[in-house]
């Protein structure tokens, strides 16, 4: 018997397989090495894209700034080359590849989605936002003789519409990038990306809005009718300050016509009280039913415009299809962008002297309550011609009109659901809107007059807020309201009697008497308020689940008080309160506690 012995294999053939696996090796490591230079070269070069493209963006934002419209568009151009440039590089399959490569590859689809997110914003929203410039803020769209061209704006409507729901899903898109693994520089990439994405999103959110409700509103889908309060904030209310002066503005077709102006003179007091919301009544009273200068007493402007309107048609008859509050610091915004308009007399009504001409001169200028509602009326129909003849800046006009809504001192209601559902949700819908828009750690101050006068021109006001977590998590918050009265001495007879009041509410000539009120946010516990450091009796009442608290405070001149009115958090961990206000006279600064 013999045994299988196994062959030995010739030296040739083992030196020849040796040679093979070290060949498969050479190709794979060079394969390596090659995608790893690729990916490297590439990265390389998508840095320098992108970082070429911050450079364009910049360049971009200061020529739209400038209205330079013909170099923002060469600027978008060029925004998309590089942005499509980056994604391009950061979009092959060896990237793809290398992304499933432990530590560094969770980075590369970092730099991927940025690259790619980025060119979908600049392709699919920065560059067609900025061809938009040409067509709703160039020279055409300026009013000619009242009228305003809608035409533009119904038709940027789909890219802007379109370029809202890009950067909106960019900004979604980068924030989803998970941050465990990413190294510095790609992190510091993601978070200033998300920044910049979701205040473009919410820029172009509001371009969107804008053109869904501005052609409506001036008439391109049949006429409207809109009462304009203007607001005194001499005599403080809620909103800003007593409505004194109206007006009735017919819009058609883009076509803007002042057709009626008013004073609170022209309506009686006398005729059965309209219906008022139970709990807003009983904060501030039965006034705002029946006095149509009381009807911004409240917050919701949704009550006061259904208030003002229901009382106009009572008096003058007609529809109004909307409501529109402001005061004559937005109105000293807007000759900002017109110039000054010159009134019959001579004199100029320009963006320095507006808020004292309107508040606080006029008083001294005209002895009797006719002539001063005659110079109301006046410069109402001056400044409306002036906004509305062609002799504003487009870009200054609307620039004006954001900076009055973002403090409050324009508020607008539509009759229409689909304006006022798009309303709703801007600080242009109210304190009350604006408030709860502003999350569940807002509160809400707000001031009206109780002397019956044109006193708060001489009514300083500071507020602050703050909070201090406690054991059980919640937070003990601190509302702070100061108010001097910075009136003369002898106010009660060196003022003129409109001013200084005549004590028929109970308040001294001279004096200044005012009801605060502060609405916490929702579930917010009342702890109750002090004056001067000692605890005093206040009026406490409850508004859709908030907490709201009512003092009445009155000043002789000189005089100071110190309101701090205490809350405990709805929730644990809300220790960054927030707070609103009554718009002033002057604008003051909210301080931390």
């Amino acid at each position: 018997m013999s045994e299988d012995v196994p062959a030995v294999e010739p030296a040739t053939a083992t030196r020849r397989r040796g040679r093979l696996v070290w060949l498969i090796v050479g190709v794979v490591l060079v394969a390596v090495v090659g995608a790893v230079v690729w990916v490297g070269v590439r990265g390389w070069l998508a840095k320098g894209e992108l970082e070429a493209a911050a450079v364009t963006a910049e360049k971009l934002q200061a020529d739209i700034v400038a209205g330079d419209t013909a170099a923002a568009a060469d600027g978008a151009d060029k925004l998309v080359d590089h942005t499509h440039e980056a994604a391009a590089l950061t979009g092959d399959p060896i990237w793809a590849l290398a992304e499933i490569v432990p530590v560094v590859g969770p980075n590369l689809s970092a730099v991927r989605v940025l690259s790619t997110q980025l060119d979908a914003a600049a392709s699919g929203a920065i560059r067609p936002l900025t061809g938009l410039a040409q067509s709703v803020f160039a020279e055409s769209f300026r009013p000619v003789d009242g009228r305003i061209d809608v035409e533009p704006l119904v038709a940027a409507r789909p890219a802007a519409h379109s370029a809202r729901t890009v950067l909106t899903d960019a900004a979604a898109a980068v924030g989803a990038i998970d941050d465990d693994g990413l190294l510095g520089p790609v992190a510091d990439a993601k978070t200033s990306l998300a920044t910049a994405l979701g205040q473009a999103a919410g820029l172009s959110a509001t371009l969107d809005d804008a053109l869904v409700i501005a052609p409506v509103m001036l008439g391109a889908d049949g006429p409207r009718n809109y009462l304009v309060l203007f607001q005194n904030n001499a005599e403080l209310r809620t909103a800003g300050g007593i409505p004194g002066a109206f007006a009735l503005v017919h819009a058609e077709d883009g076509l803007l016509q002042l057709v009626r102006q008013a004073s609170t003179a022209d309506f009686s007091p006398n005729g059965p009280a309209l219906p008022a919301p139970a709990a807003m009544a009983a904060v501030f009273g039965d006034g705002m039913s029946s006095h149509i200068q009381d009807v911004t007493m409240t917050p919701d402007f949704t009550v006061s415009a259904d208030l003002a309107s229901a009382m106009w048609e009572r008096k003058f008859g007609g529809t109004v299809d909307g409501v529109i509050a402001v005061d004559p610091v937005a109105l000293s915004y807007l000759l900002g962008a017109t110039g000054p308009v010159t009134l019959a007399d001579g004199s100029e009504l320009t963006t320095e002297n507006a808020v004292t001409s309107l508040l606080v001169d006029v008083y001294t200028r005209f002895p009797d309550g006719a002539a001063q509602d005659a110079f109301f009326a006046e410069s109402a129909a001056a400044s409306f011609k002036a906004i509305t003849g062609g002799a504003a800046d487009p870009k200054a006009l609307v620039s004006a009109l954001a900076r009055a809504g973002d403090e409050n001192r324009v508020a607008l209601w539509s009759n229409d659901e689909s304006v006022q559902s798009v309303l709703a949700g801007t600080t242009l819908a109210g304190l009350d809107a604006a408030q709860k828009e502003l999350g569940p750690e807002a509160y809400g101050v707000y001031l009206n007059d109780a002397t019956g006068a044109k006193m708060d021109p001489y009514l300083d006001v500071a507020m602050a807020v703050g909070a201090v977590p406690r054991d059980d998590g919640r937070s003990d918050v601190t509302v702070t309201v100061t108010l001097t009265s910075t009136a003369a001495a002898d106010a009660a007879t060196s003022y003129p009697p409109v001013v200084a009041g005549t004590g028929f509410y109970g308040v001294a000539p001279g004096q200044i008497a005012t009801n605060v009120t502060v609405f916490a946010p929702a579930g917010a516990f009342d702890a109750g308020v002090e004056r001067d450091g000692e605890r005093v009796e206040y009026a406490p009442a409850v508004v859709d689940d908030r907490a709201v608290s009512s003092v009445g405070v009155t000043l002789a001149p000189g005089e100071k008080a110190e309101l701090v009115f205490h809350y405990t958090s709805a929730e644990k961990g809300q220790s960054e309160p927030l707070l609103l206000h009554t718009p002033l006279m002057k604008n003051i600064t909210v301080g931390s506690l």
